[in-house]
């Protein structure tokens, strides 16, 4: 059960305890009914404060997150009203068994009240304050999502001057807008064959689903094992450093924390830093399927992966959607490119155009 579940059916169970409420105030003048109605509630509370205490243990590497902690902070303080007021009610109701007691409580009820209706309103109350402070702060919530969604992120991807938006690049577009699609989109060809000028035309305007924008990390031949002569250290340490670049880009470190820190430290501060969030993450120009595989560990977050690589091996990734660049996209893309620069249309494209997109 998740996060959203439980409040759910909390929020379930406290509503239908608003019922129970109600129950408790119509048989508050009958002494043989209300202890039952009571006992239900009391019940009520119990399976809530079961739900309660099994959601904490569980999410309790979640409870960093400052809503999250508020929101148990919250049940947590309508748990303790519940507790005592129901204890006052059971009390008033063992206070008017025996012969007498019933009728001073009538008489003592016609001048001040009746106290177990004064119980029961209180936690009436109590109920339907916490069910308002929920549906707010869903309202608020919501607000605040929509306005996130239109607000342009700081983090942005730049795309090459005249690039053009291309068939390939509506395909993957749709690829990273479709439900339940691989979190993984390979983009793979050739050295110069136009892999980076594509994935950064996407992720330059990505998809409105990445609330947070899109970013870029750069890899290259120099963050691999190739480059360090098989040294594991060394390839660890250069990684470390191209993650810590990506870290104090999305402003979760700054310059002066990143020097000499672990891979494995790095890799924790990058888990933390992305919970939640919902990002295209572009890594450009990968040489190690490692790379790939830590970045999709990754958990709690809603941030997909375009990757542009040349290495088949990288390419075998099962668990991603492959797109290979060809001739015929190269010929398309090129011959954009030279309308975009020569200010021409297609109809107006001298004869020895041609050679120039098709190439030698």
């Amino acid at each position: 059960m998740d996060v959203v579940q439980v409040l759910a059916s909390a929020t379930q169970l406290v509503s239908a305890m608003v019922s129970a409420v109600g129950a408790l105030e119509q048989a508050a003048s009958d002494l043989a009914e209300a202890p039952r109605r009571l006992q239900v509630l009391e019940d009520f509370v119990s399976d809530l404060d079961a739900l309660t205490q099994q959601s904490r243990q569980r999410h309790a590497h979640k409870l960093h997150g400052p809503q999250l902690d508020r929101q148990f902070q919250s049940l947590g303080r309508l748990m303790d009203q519940l507790r005592g007021n129901v204890a006052k009610a059971r009390k008033v109701l063992q206070g008017s068994k025996g012969k007498g007691k019933g009728f001073a409580r009538l008489v003592r009820s016609s001048v001040v009240g009746d106290p177990l209706i004064k119980y029961a309103r209180l936690i009436r109350d109590d109920l339907n304050q916490w069910l308002e402070l929920q549906e707010l702060t869903q309202s608020i919530g919501n607000v605040i999502a929509s306005t996130a969604r239109s607000t342009p992120s700081l983090v942005r991807v730049k795309s090459e001057h005249g690039y053009p938006v291309s068939k390939k690049c509506s395909y993957v577009r749709e690829l990273l807008e479709r439900d339940g699609a691989h979190r993984v989109v390979l983009i793979v060809g050739l050295s110069g064959i136009g892999k980076s000028c594509l994935a950064r035309q996407i992720a330059s305007d990505p998809p409105l689903s990445f609330v947070d924008g899109a970013i870029e990390i750069g890899f290259g031949r120099w963050c691999s094992r190739a480059a360090c002569n098989g040294s594991r250290s060394e390839y660890h340490k250069r990684l470390a450093r191209k993650i810590c670049t990506f870290l104090v880009k999305i402003g979760s470190m700054t310059l002066k924390e990143e020097t000499g820190i672990d891979l494995d430290d790095v890799c924790c501060l990058l888990q933390t830093a992305l919970v939640g969030r919902s990002m295209l993450i572009l890594l450009d120009d990968v040489w190690e399927q490692d790379i790939v595989d830590r970045f999709t560990r990754l958990y709690d977050n809603d941030c997909r992966y375009l990757v542009t690589t040349r290495d088949e091996a990288i390419y075998e990734i099962a668990e991603a959607e492959k797109v290979e660049i060809c001739k015929d996209d190269i010929k398309e893309i090129s011959t954009e490119i030279l309308l975009y620069h020569s200010l021409l249309s297609a109809g107006e494209l001298p004869v020895c155009s041609t050679l120039v997109v098709d190439g030698p």
